[in-house]
């Protein structure tokens, strides 16, 4: 194994074996925020947002985020978290695994991997794997030799992918949408609680101030009651 892959294993092996899925919440709001800053360009916001996500293994920011750290040439991180998404069922973690191992980023090079990987993917209907499945067997890429007939079968699967893949994303930009909403009344309100606290904070302190002066009234009345006197 390669020494490099220390910190991508603590990212992905020790979450596999150390950790339960269930120990951990799904937090979509999260990743929605990191989809949102994403779409805005601000890749360090999305990179925060991706990663709180990640961490409490919502398996699609675990992918996003590897996507987002491959594209920063953090090639060992990248392959930490699609490691951990692959293994735990994700079609796209499982494609990016597969890329991973075929360019040999953050990896050694290993086309019988990609190929596990890829074809893993592709066989949970995840269109680019099954598009990259079609053109390595009929290119020869990916170490496969040229094999025509299995390139057939995967274009063939590729129109009912693309159809599948279009109705799928409209239903993530509607989950989007939803959980940005979700995120904007969550602010909201912990805006609104903020600014009843240092009301209740603020009321809290002219109260002791009331008590205060009360209590020294009563120690000492006479020197507190006593008129003022004017020239």
């Amino acid at each position: 194994m390669n020494i490099n892959l220390n910190r991508s294993f603590m990212i992905g092996i020790l979450w596999l074996i150390g950790f339960s899925p269930a120990a951990f919440a799904v937090v979509p709001v999260e990743f929605a925020l990191g989809e949102q800053a994403m779409d805005e360009q601000d890749l360090r916001e999305a990179a925060k947002h991706y990663r709180k996500a990640a961490e409490q293994n919502y398996l699609p920011a675990q992918t996003a985020l590897g996507d987002l750290m491959r594209a920063s040439q953090d090639y060992e991180e990248a392959f930490g978290w699609y490691l951990t998404s692959a293994y735990q069922g994700d079609a796209a973690g499982a494609y990016g695994l597969g890329e991973a191992y075929a360019n040999g980023e953050g990896v050694e090079k290993n086309f019988a991997k990609a190929v596990y990987w890829i074809k893993h993917a592709a066989e949970k209907n995840y269109l680019p794997a099954a598009e990259a499945m079609a053109v390595s067997y009929r290119q020869g890429g990916l170490g496969l030799a040229k094999d025509l007939d299995q390139a057939k079968i995967w274009e063939s699967r590729l129109p009912a992918l693309r159809a599948a893949s279009v109705k799928e994303l409209a239903e993530k930009l509607a989950d989007l949408k939803a959980a940005q909403i979700e995120a904007r009344k969550a602010a909201i309100k912990e805006a609104k609680e903020k600014k009843e606290a240092a009301k209740k904070a603020e009321d809290e302190a002219a109260a002791k101030k009331v008590d205060a002066a009360d209590e020294a009234t009563a120690k000492n009345p006479v020197e507190n009651t006593k008129p003022v006197q004017t020239k």
